[in-house]
């Protein structure tokens, strides 16, 4: 199995037949039928519900999509970072983030060094951050914390700095015809969304731990991508909560989307934070947390 039986798949599906896949790469449908097969006989499992003229996948075929969707992005992104190396400068910093918010306060920050400062830039969900962090991958990342529980990452043998601090609210869809004034009764049934890019529980378990007790019983789910999650919202399927500062300049004004704190749900701030470990030598480094700290966050 390699990367093009992946992408040849890919098109597959996308295209919903093996002839469309065929004109498309140039080859015949006999090709791409016989890589399929392959696929399949290599996998120990049947991807593929063939119909006339269409197939549909299989159970199966449907977890291989997924996978295959990270796995050749994660591909994609190396190469294209792997490329960039080339331009690379003895001023180089690895810096990591896990949402749109957070990395616009990374960006802010990033574009006050050097002009001659190499980046190369990665978004993980939150415990691979703070693993990469560890383990040296990454220079820094941005982390959330004190949002349903504080965590210890000086226990870690890392530090912190904290850039914004922020309150959470509730995104609620106009689609649901609710008052000026919303009760988290009233949007209890919903899905909750939280977007990353990576399977992280991170932001699950802060939103569940930031409520009282009674009201844990929200089904909190991950949406894989920020527009789909702005999509389901929009359109009244899900709820989802945000940064109240940031999304005044994340929000598309034409969104039917209004930004709210639930009359019954406290006011939750919580703070994003610029991770490093202290003993990285690293110059780019020191001179981003010298340039934090000369902005007073």
């Amino acid at each position: 199995m390699n990367v093009d039986q992946m992408r040849l798949f890919l098109e597959v599906v996308s295209l919903g037949s093996f002839q469309q896949a065929a004109e498309h790469n140039y080859i015949s449908q006999r090709a791409v039928s016989q890589q399929m097969k392959k696929l399949e006989d290599q996998l120990g499992a049947p991807l593929f519900i063939r119909e006339h003229n269409h197939i549909r996948l299989t159970a199966a075929g449907v977890y291989f999509r997924q996978r295959c969707e990270t796995i050749v992005t994660m591909i994609e992104d190396m190469t294209g970072k792997v490329k960039n190396l080339k331009f690379a400068t003895s001023k180089k910093l690895h810096a990591g983030y896990f949402s749109p918010f957070d990395a616009m306060l990374l960006r802010d920050q990033l574009l006050k060094l050097p002009q001659d400062t190499n980046f190369t830039l990665t978004e993980e969900g939150v415990e691979n951050l703070v693993t990469d962090v560890l383990l040296g991958n990454l220079d820094c990342a941005m982390v959330m914390d004190d949002y349903g529980f504080q965590q210890d990452f000086a226990r870690l043998g890392l530090a912190t700095t904290t850039l914004h601090e922020d309150t959470m609210v509730i995104g609620v869809g106009d689609r649901l015809n609710l008052a000026d004034k919303v009760w988290l009764k009233d949007i209890q049934d919903l899905p909750v969304l939280y977007y990353s890019s990576e399977n992280s529980t991170y932001l699950k378990e802060s939103f569940l731990a930031s409520l009282d007790h009674g009201m844990r019983t929200f089904d909190v789910q991950r949406a894989h991508s920020y527009e789909q999650m702005q999509m389901l919202v929009s359109m009244g399927e899900a709820i989802a909560f945000y940064p109240q500062k940031l999304i005044a300049c994340l929000a598309n004004p034409t969104e039917p989307i209004r930004y709210l704190i639930p009359e019954d749900y406290q006011a939750r701030h919580f703070t994003f934070k610029l991770m490093y470990n202290q003993t990285n030598p690293n110059e780019s480094l020191k001179e981003l947390l010298k340039q934090v700290k000369r902005s007073g966050n």
